[in-house]
């Protein structure tokens, strides 16, 4: 399974990361069915480092050993 983060502080951004995730046939991270230790990797949008939930995100990949996967712009 892999799992979608990116920017949330708008609607615009969380809409954008639910796009993506629908063509990737992945899962927002904001997502109450996301199960972590399910995840074969996380997929960031560019500005993610920019978001406190986004950070988490990624945070909870890395120190669980999912791979963290940028998104080209």
């Amino acid at each position: 399974m892999i799992i979608i983060t990116g920017p949330q502080g708008t609607d615009e951004e969380v809409g954008l990361v639910a796009e993506t995730a629908g063509l990737y046939g992945a899962l927002p991270a904001y997502s109450v069915v996301v199960e972590w230790p399910s995840a074969t990797a996380l997929y960031c949008l560019v500005g993610w480092e920019l978001c406190a939930l986004a950070v988490a995100d990624v945070t909870i990949a890395e120190t669980i050993g999912i791979p963290v996967i940028p998104l080209p712009v």
